[in-house]
C-alpha cells in the first residue's frame, strides 16, 4: 500500500468520523441554538496573564469592588442571579429528592414484608452434615434465644422452602433451594377442580425458582404476636378480606386452619368456615444439574420435574394433609423478596404428624422465621441499614446453639429488599430525571439571556475602560469576577432552600398538596454531589459569561472604533425539523392513546417498537425545544400581527410607525422565547400534576368502592347492617352526617355454564346500587356507566378477562343498550345455572341434595374491576343484576339476602368536612358489634396520595416544577423587559425629540410589549399542552410499573385533565408582573434628561 491508498482510506475514516461526531453532538448544538452560543466557532485572542503573586493579593480588593459593582448594578445582576438560583435550585432538589426519597421508601417498604430473616442450617443434609438436627421440637425451641436478643421481636418454626446457603439471591445456587407446591384439594362444597395450581406470575414477577402455588406450614410463633399482627395487617390496611387470623396458635391448631390467598378461595368458590378433605403438596428430596440431568436420579421415589427456567431437575413427592377449616382469605399483594416466595397457602402445623415433620425436617424443608425489632433499623439511609444488618448477620451466624451445637445460616431478607428496592429506586430517579429536564434547561436559559442582556447594558461602562487604557484581559477578569460572586452566592442560596424544600416536596400528596406523612426525612448530599452541582451552575455561568464577555469585548472599543462582528444566521432549517419531529411524537402519542385514528391502528403511525419507544421518549424533548425556537419568532413578530388585525382601530394609527422596526431585534425574540418556554412547562406541569391527582381519586374509589365500606364477622341482613352504622354515626355526633342516604351489597354466588361443570364466580349488583358505589368509566361496558347499569337491570351481564377466556366470549360477541326503549340489544345469549344445595342427615349419616335453576343472560362487553371489590377476583368473575339473581335464587331468597359486606354513601367524599366526617364515623363502626372492619373513602384515598407522593406521577416534582417556572415566567416578564426597556432609551428619546408625547410613547411600548407577551404567552399554553399529550404516553409506562409495584392488578389510566383556572391565573400574574415593568421602566425613561440620554449612548 502506498501513501496514496493511505491517504485516501485516511480521508475517508476522517469523513465518517466527522459524520459520527456531528450526529453525537447533535442535541447540543440544538440546546446551543436555544441559548444563542457558538460551539465551535472564532478564534481565541491571548490575554497577557499578571503574576500569580500579584494577583493573590488584589482578589480581596477585588472581590469587594465585584461586590459593591453587582450591587450597584442589582436590576442588571437579577437575570444572572435569577438563572444560577434557579439552576442550583432544581438540580440540587432532584439529587436530595433521590436521598430523601431513598429513606422514605425504606421505611415504607418494610411495611410490605413479614419476615425480616430465614434461619436454615449452614450445612446441606447429608450424612456428613455437622451441626443440624431433624427434631423439629428442637429446632423450634431455638427462637426463645434469638427472641432473647434485642434486635429480634419474634421468631416461629416454618416448614416451607428448603435452606439457602448463598452469597445473596443473584448467586446461582440461589435458583437450587425448592417451596413446597400444592398440587390438589378436595372438598365437600367448592370446586377444586376450577382451581389451577400453576403460579407464572413467580417467573414472571421474580427469578426462575418456582413456577407453583407454595404452601407453608406455620408453627406457634408465627400464629400470635409480632408475626401475626403483619400477617392480618399491612400498615394500618388489613390484609385479611375475609374472615379473620386466628387468635393464638391453639385456635389455629385446634380448628385445623388454613388461610387462602384470594385467587385460590374465588376460583376454588370456597367461603370462611368450610371445610376441605385432603390437600395434597410436594416435597424435593433431591436435585440434578443440568450436566447431570442426563445420568437421572439413583433413587426418586416420586416424580422427576425438569425447571427449564434453570435448568435444574428435581425428584418431587407428594404429601397429604387431612380435614382443614378455611379461617380466612387474604388479599394477594405484588412481589415481594424472591427468597420465601410470595402469596403462599398458609397452615397450621399442627396438621402434620410428627412423621411428616422428620421427613420435611430431614429433606431440608423446616426453617426459622424472624422478625426484627424494626425500631432499632437505622432508616437515614439505605445504606446505614445495609451497615447494620450486616453486623446483625455477622453476630447471629457466630453462636453455637443447642446442647446439640447446630450452626446455621442467617438469610437476612430485609438486604434483599433493600437490594431490589435500590433497583427500582433507580427506575424512579431515571423517570424524576427525566421529568425535570425542561425546568433544567430553563435555568439555564433564563441564565445565558439574563447573562447577555446584563453585558449589553454594559457598554457605555466598558466603552470608557477601553478609552482610558483597559486591556481585554483585564476587562474580562473584572466581568468575570463580578459574575463569579453573583453566581456563587445564587448557587449558594439555591442550594440551600433545595435541602429545605426537599422534605415539603416528598409530603407532597397531590398536586399543590402537603401534608405530612409522619416519615422523618434527613436529605444531605455528599461532598461530589455538592461539587457536582457547583460545578454545573457556577461553572457554566463563568463558561458561557466568558465566551459572551470575550465576543463583546471584540465588538466595540469605543465610539470611532468599532469592530465589524459575524451575525450568526439562525438555523431555521434544523429548527423547523426538529419541531416537526416533536409534532409527530404528538400525533402519535394521541393515535395510541385513542386506540388508532384513520387508517392508523391503535400501535401509531410507526410500528417498529425500537423506533417508537425513541420517539415517544425524545419526540415531547423536540417538541418543546424545536417548537420554543419556532413560535418564539411567532410571538416576537406579535405587534405586526395585532397592528394587521388592528389596523381600523384609531389607537394603532398613531403609534404604527415607531411598531415599523418591532420583533426584529434578538433580545425581542428572547423575551418571547423565554415567555413560550416558562408557560409550556407551567402547563405541562399543571396537567399532568392535577392528572395524578385525580388518578389517585379513582384509585381510591376502585379500591374502597364507596364512601365506607364495612365487613362483618358474620353474613347480616341490610336491617342489621344500616342499625350498626347509624348507632355509629350517632355516637361520632359529626353533624357532616346524620343519615345514611344509601346503601348497596355486592351479591356473591356461583354459578356455571349450561352443560359445564367448571363454576364461574358471580357477582350480583341490586338495583340503585348506582346510587351508592363509585364506578368509573375506564372500567364499565363501552366506557357508559349509565347504559352498562340499564344494561345489569335487564338481563345483562359483563365479564372479566379470565371469566370471558372460561366462557369463550369475544368482544364481537357483547350487545348493548338501547337507551331509548332501556332494552338489551343481542348480544351473545347464553343460559347459567345455579345450583343450590341442601342438607341433612338420613339413617345413612349425610344426606346433600341440589336444586338446580336456569336463566338466560345477554353479554353486554367485559369490565376490569368493581368497586370496593378485589381487581384481582374481578378478572375470574361475572356480574350480573338483581332480575337475573332473583330469577336463580327465587324472591324468596333474594329478599332475605344476607352479606358480610356492605356499601354505604353518606356524603359528598370530595368536600373536606365530609373526609373528616368519614373518617370519624368509620373509626365508630369498626368498634360496633359483629363489625371486622371497616374502610372509608377519606382515609384510603390519604394512603394512595402518599404512595403516589412517594412514586406515582412525583406529585411534589410537578409542583415545584409549576411553582419555579411560574416563578421564572413573573420574574423573566419584569426583569428582562426592565433590560430591553433600558436599552431602548435612546430609540425613547428619539421619538421624544421628533415630538411623540409622553402618553403616546407609553401607548407604544405598552402595545408592542404586550403584544409579545399575549402571542407569546398564548403559543406557550398551546404548546405546554400538546407537550403534556406527548409527555402522557411516558407518565403511563412508569406509572403502569409504579402501580404494579404495589400490587394494583388493574392500573388506572390516565386521561389528562385541564386546569384552566390555574392555567389563566399564571397568565395574570405575568400580565400584571409585565404591566408594572413596563410602567416603571418607562416612566423612568421618560424623566430621563434628552440630552444626557442621546449623548451618553
Amino acid at each position: 500500500m502506498n501513501w496514496i491508498d493511505l491517504f485516501i482510506g485516511s480521508s475517508r475514516l476522517s469523513r465518517r468520523t466527522t459524520l459520527v461526531w456531528q450526529i453525537i453532538t447533535l442535541p447540543f448544538v440544538l440546546i446551543a441554538e436555544l441559548f444563542g452560543i457558538e460551539i465551535g466557532r472564532g478564534k481565541q485572542e491571548k490575554m497577557e496573564k499578571l503574576p500569580l503573586k500579584i494577583r493573590l493579593m488584589s482578589l480581596p480588593d477585588n472581590l469587594m469592588m465585584a461586590g459593591k459593582s453587582a450591587w450597584r448594578s442589582r436590576e442588571r445582576v437579577l437575570a444572572v442571579f435569577a438563572g444560577v438560583f434557579l439552576a442550583s435550585l432544581v438540580i440540587s432538589t432532584v439529587l436530595a429528592y433521590g436521598v430523601g426519597l431513598s429513606q422514605a421508601f425504606l421505611q415504607y417498604s418494610l411495611q410490605e414484608e413479614i419476615f425480616d430473616a430465614k434461619i436454615d442450617f449452614a450445612d446441606d443434609p447429608g450424612i456428613d452434615a455437622e451441626g443440624r438436627t431433624n427434631d423439629s421440637l428442637l429446632w423450634e425451641s431455638m427462637c426463645d434465644e434469638f427472641v432473647g436478643m434485642e434486635e429480634f421481636s419474634d421468631c416461629g418454626l416454618v416448614f416451607g422452602r428448603q435452606g439457602v446457603r448463598v452469597d445473596g439471591f443473584f448467586d446461582e445456587d440461589f435458583f437450587i433451594p425448592q417451596p413446597l407446591n400444592i398440587i390438589a384439594a378436595e372438598g365437600p362444597t367448592a370446586d377444586w377442580s376450577n382451581v389451577s395450581w400453576d403460579y407464572p406470575e413467580a417467573l414472571e414477577l421474580g427469578p426462575p425458582i418456582n413456577d407453583g402455588r407454595t404452601i407453608r406450614f406455620y408453627g406457634e410463633g408465627i400464629w400470635d404476636g409480632e408475626l401475626s399482627e403483619r400477617h392480618s395487617t399491612r400498615g394500618q390496611d388489613s390484609r385479611i378480606i375475609y374472615g379473620s387470623w386466628p387468635a393464638s396458635a391453639a385456635d389455629a391448631a385446634a380448628n385445623r386452619s388454613i388461610v387462602l390467598p384470594s385467587e385460590v378461595a374465588s376460583s376454588a368458590g370456597v367461603a370462611v368456615n368450610d371445610t376441605i378433605s385432603s390437600l395434597t403438596f410436594t416435597y424435593v428430596t433431591g436435585y440434578l444439574g443440568y450436566q447431570n440431568i442426563a445420568d437421572g436420579f439413583e433413587d426418586c421415589q416420586g416424580e422427576e420435574d425438569f425447571n427449564a427456567e434453570s435448568g435444574y431437575m428435581y425428584c418431587r413427592v407428594n404429601m397429604t394433609v387431612h380435614n382443614l377449616t378455611v379461617a380466612a382469605v387474604y388479599q394477594e399483594g405484588g412481589a415481594g423478596n424472591p427468597t420465601l416466595l410470595f402469596n403462599p397457602v398458609m397452615v397450621s402445623d399442627a396438621v402434620l404428624s410428627d412423621e411428616q415433620k422428620l421427613i420435611l425436617m430431614d429433606n431440608d424443608h423446616g426453617y426459622l422465621g424472624l422478625a426484627v425489632d424494626r425500631n432499632q433499623l437505622p432508616t437515614t439511609s439505605t445504606a446505614d441499614a445495609t451497615k447494620w444488618l450486616d453486623a446483625l448477620k455477622e453476630e447471629v451466624e457466630a453462636g453455637n446453639y443447642t446442647s446439640a451445637g447446630i450452626l446455621i445460616e442467617y438469610n437476612d431478607l430485609i438486604s434483599g429488599t433493600i437490594t431490589f428496592l435500590n433497583i427500582f429506586l433507580g427506575i424512579i430517579q431515571v423517570f424524576d430525571y427525566i421529568l425535570m429536564i425542561p425546568i433544567v434547561i430553563l435555568s439555564f436559559s433564563v441564565l445565558i439571556y439574563g447573562l447577555v442582556l446584563s453585558l449589553e447594558q454594559r457598554k457605555r461602562e466598558i466603552s470608557i475602560h477601553r478609552v482610558i487604557g483597559g486591556t481585554e484581559g483585564t476587562l474580562t477578569g473584572m466581568i468575570m469576577l463580578e459574575l463569579a460572586v453573583t453566581s456563587l452566592f445564587a448557587w449558594f442560596v439555591g442550594y440551600t432552600l433545595a435541602l429545605l424544600s426537599v422534605p415539603l416536596v416528598l409530603d407532597a400528596v397531590g398536586f399543590m398538596s402537603f401534608r405530612s406523612g409522619g416519615i422523618e426525612i434527613n436529605p444531605t448530599l455528599s461532598f461530589w454531589s455538592t461539587f457536582f452541582i457547583l460545578l454545573l451552575t457556577v461553572g457554566v455561568s463563568l463558561l458561557f459569561g466568558r465566551s459572551k464577555t470575550r465576543d463583546f469585548l471584540r465588538i466595540e472599543i469605543d465610539e470611532g472604533v468599532r469592530k465589524v462582528s459575524e451575525k450568526r444566521e439562525p438555523r431555521t432549517g434544523l429548527h423547523v425539523i426538529v419541531f416537526g419531529i416533536g409534532l409527530l411524537s404528538y400525533l402519535e402519542s394521541w393515535i395510541q392513546s385513542n386506540g388508532g385514528w384513520g387508517s392508523f391502528g391503535s400501535n401509531g403511525i410507526i410500528s417498529n417498537f425500537i423506533l417508537n419507544a425513541l420517539l415517544l421518549l425524545l419526540g415531547p424533548f423536540f417538541l418543546w425545544i424545536g417548537g420554543a425556537l419556532v413560535l418564539g419568532r411567532i410571538g416576537a413578530a406579535g405587534p405586526k400581527i395585532l397592528t394587521m388585525l388592528l389596523s381600523w382601530s384609531p389607537a394603532v394609527s398613531d403609534i404604527r410607525r415607531g411598531l415599523r422596526g418591532s420583533g426584529s431585534s434578538e433580545s425581542v425574540n428572547r423575551l418571547a422565547v423565554i415567555m413560550i418556554l416558562t408557560l409550556s412547562i407551567v402547563t405541562l406541569a399543571a396537567v399532568q400534576g392535577y392528572t395524578g391527582t385525580i388518578v389517585d381519586q379513582r384509585t381510591t374509589s376502585a379500591e374502597n368502592g364507596a364512601d365506607v365500606q364495612v365487613q362483618f364477622d358474620s353474613p347480616v341482613t341490610e336491617e342489621h347492617a344500616r342499625a350498626e352504622v347509624m348507632l355509629a354515626i350517632q355516637r361520632a355526633g359529626d353533624g357532616d352526617i346524620t343519615d345514611i342516604d344509601a346503601m348497596t351489597s355486592v351479591g356473591d354466588i356461583f354459578t356455571n355454564k349450561k352443560g359445564e361443570g367448571s363454576l364461574i364466580r358471580t357477582w350480583v349488583l341490586f338495583d340503585e346500587h348506582e346510587d351508592t358505589l363509585i364506578w368509573d368509566t375506564q372500567t364499565v361496558p363501552q366506557d357508559d356507566i349509565d347504559n352498562s347499569v340499564n344494561a345489569w337491570k335487564n338481563s345483562g351481564f359483563s365479564a372479566g378477562s379470565q371469566a370471558r377466556s372460561q366462557l369463550d366470549l369475544s368482544s364481537g360477541d357483547a350487545g348493548g343498550l338501547n337507551p331509548s326503549e332501556f332494552e338489551v340489544d343481542p348480544g351473545l345469549v347464553i343460559t347459567i345455572e345455579y345450583t343450590e344445595y341442601g342438607y341433612s342427615f338420613g339413617p345413612e349419616g349425610l344426606v346433600i341434595t341440589s336444586t338446580i335453576t336456569e336463566t338466560d343472560v345477554s353479554y353486554i362487553g367485559g369490565h376490569q374491576w368493581v368497586p370496593g371489590l378485589p381487581s384481582s377476583e374481578a378478572d375470574l368473575a361475572i356480574v350480573v343484576g338483581e332480575s337475573t339473581y332473583r330469577a336463580l335464587v327465587g324472591d324468596i331468597v333474594a329478599d332475605s339476602y344476607t352479606s358480610n359486606r356492605w356499601f354505604f354513601e353518606l356524603c359528598d367524599q370530595t368536600n373536606e368536612d365530609c373526609e373528616d366526617a368519614l373518617r370519624a364515623v368509620s373509626a365508630e363502626i369498626a368498634n360496633g358489634n359483629g363489625v371486622s372492619a371497616a374502610s372509608d373513602w377519606s382515609t384510603a384515598h390519604r394512603e394512595n396520595e402518599r404512595n403516589g407522593g412517594l412514586i406515582f406521577g412525583t406529585p411534589g416534582l410537578l409542583s415545584l416544577q409549576f411553582i419555579v417556572a411560574s416563578l421564572a415566567s413573573v420574574a423573566s416578564a419584569f426583569v428582562f423587559l426592565s433590560l430591553v426597556l433600558t436599552q431602548r432609551k435612546r430609540e425613547l428619546a428619539i421619538l421624544q425629540a421628533i415630538g411623540a408625547s409622553p402618553n403616546q410613547v407609553i401607548r407604544l411600548v405598552l402595545f408592542e410589549i404586550l403584544s409579545i407577551l399575549l402571542v407569546s404567552m398564548g403559543l406557550g399554553v398551546i404548546l405546554g399542552l400538546a407537550i403534556a399529550e406527548s409527555f402522557n404516553g411516558f407518565f403511563g409506562i412508569f406509572g403502569f410499573i409504579f402501580q404494579l409495584f404495589l400490587g394494583q392488578s388493574a392500573p388506572i389510566s390516565r386521561e389528562l385533565v385541564w386546569p384552566w383556572l390555574d392555567l389563566a391565573l399564571v397568565n395574570a400574574s405575568v400580565l400584571i408582573a409585565v404591566m408594572v415593568a413596563l410602567l416603571y421602566t418607562t416612566r423612568r425613561a421618560l424623566q430621563a434628561d434628552l440630552a444626557v440620554v442621546l449623548k451618553g449612548e
